[in-house]
C-alpha cells in the first residue's frame, strides 16, 4: 500500500505519526478464514475504504479487525485508528464510535489536535464504513452491560496544578472540571452507552460524581473507570481534588 506524504504531515501528532510507520491493521479476511474461525466475515465499505472485520456470533464482539485503503495518508491514518478502536468491542460499542474520539485517541496533548482539519472527511469517511459494518451485525445479540472502555490516560500533566487554582472562585472551579469530564473522559464512557454527571463539589476538593446508563451496573465503574477519572482530574486540574461516585 503506497502512502504519498501530504503537506500537512507535520501537522499530525507525533503519536499519530508514529502509528502510521508501523500500521497494524492492513489487511483483508476471507470467508474460508471467517469459516474456519467461525465468525461473521463483515465489510463496511464506503469509496475507496473497505473495513473487514470478523465477529462473533456468539456475542457480537469484534473479534479481528483490518482495513484497505487507498488514498492520502489521512485516510489510511483515520482507518488504522478506527480499526485499533473497535477490535474486542462489540458492534454497538462500534456504533458509537466518533471523530472526536478517534482524534483524543492518539493526540500528543489532549488540547492539540492530532488530525489536522484537511483530514476531517477522510473521518468521517471512517465512520461511514464502521456504520455500513455495523449495519450487517444487527441480528446478533449482544449482552445489555459489558465492561466499560478503558479510558485514554496518556495525557499531560500540569505539575503542581493549574496556576493559581486555589484563588478561583467555586462556579469557575467547577466548569473547569467539567470541561475536563467532557473533553478527556465523557467520549470514553459513551461509548459504552454510560454517562457521568457532576452532582456537587464539595469543600474545593472533592468531586461527587453520578453514573448513568450502563455505568449503573458496570463493576469497573467503581474500580478502574473512578481511578482513571481520578487520576486525569489529578494532573489536569489539580492534585487535590478527589473524586467520590453516589452510588
Amino acid at each position: 500500500m503506497k502512502m504519498i506524504q501530504p503537506f500537512y504531515w507535520e501537522l499530525f501528532s507525533k503519536k499519530l505519526r508514529e502509528k502510521i510507520d508501523r500500521l497494524r491493521f492492513v489487511g483483508f479476511f476471507t470467508v474460508d478464514l471467517a469459516q474456519e474461525k467461525n465468525m461473521r466475515l463483515v465489510v463496511g465499505r464506503e469509496g475507496k475504504l473497505s473495513f473487514y472485520w470478523l465477529v462473533d456470533e456468539s456475542d457480537g464482539v469484534i473479534a479481528d479487525a483490518k482495513f484497505q485503503a487507498f488514498g492520502p495518508v489521512g485516510l489510511i491514518a483515520a482507518a488504522e485508528i478506527g480499526s485499533e478502536l473497535v477490535l474486542r468491542k462489540n458492534y454497538d460499542q462500534a456504533s458509537r464510535l466518533s471523530a472526536d474520539l478517534i482524534d483524543q485517541h492518539v493526540r500528543d496533548r489532549k488540547e492539540t489536535p492530532a488530525f489536522p482539519r484537511e483530514c476531517d472527511p477522510y473521518l468521517n469517511q471512517v465512520l461511514t464504513a464502521i456504520d455500513r459494518a455495523v449495519q450487517q451485525c444487527l441480528d446478533i445479540p449482544f449482552a445489555a452491560s459489558y465492561d466499560m472502555t478503558p479510558i485514554e490516560r496518556d495525557f499531560g500533566e500540569i505539575p503542581g496544578g493549574i496556576p493559581g487554582w486555589e484563588q478561583f472562585p467555586h462556579p469557575h472551579k467547577l466548569k473547569i472540571i467539567e470541561e475536563v469530564i467532557d473533553k478527556e473522559i465523557r467520549p470514553y464512557i459513551e461509548l459504552d452507552a454510560g454517562g457521568v454527571k457532576i452532582i456537587a463539589f464539595n469543600e474545593e476538593r472533592e468531586v461527587v460524581i453520578a453514573y448513568e446508563g450502563s455505568c449503573t451496573t458496570c463493576h469497573s465503574s467503581t474500580g478502574s473507570t473512578l481511578t482513571a477519572i481520578q487520576q486525569i482530574l489529578k494532573a489536569r486540574v489539580h492534585p487535590t481534588l478527589f473524586v467520590t461516585p453516589k452510588l
